[in-house]
């Protein structure tokens, strides 16, 4: 039960999120995450390296969360586990409060 409660305190708090590994292919699960997220309220603010400087979802694409214009919530990573720990770090050096895998 108290994971219930986090998790809607987290998704009820975290209403920007930067989605790292934000496809741009609309059947991989980070870009129906995100289209969910945006048809639902929350901000999205795309990150991946190799879209960097197009659209996604009617949002610029940034090549790192160290990039971003303005402060986010929550930094949401669809990246393997052994490239986490960089983004993590990022995550703190942004002010996020949550980092989400």
């Amino acid at each position: 039960m108290d994971d219930i409660v986090t998790l809607r305190r987290i998704l009820k708090t975290s209403r920007k999120i930067a989605m790292v590994g934000l496809s741009d292919q609309w059947f991989r699960p980070s870009h129906f995450v995100a289209k969910y997220l945006q048809q639902h309220g929350y901000r999205i603010f795309p990150v991946n390296p190799r879209l960097a400087g197009s659209m996604l979802l009617g949002e610029p694409v940034v090549a790192s969360v160290l990039e971003l214009k303005e402060p986010v919530d929550m930094v949401d990573v669809f990246r393997r586990t052994q490239d986490v720990l960089p983004i993590a770090e990022q995550a703190l050096q942004i002010g996020a409060r949550v980092l989400w895998q």
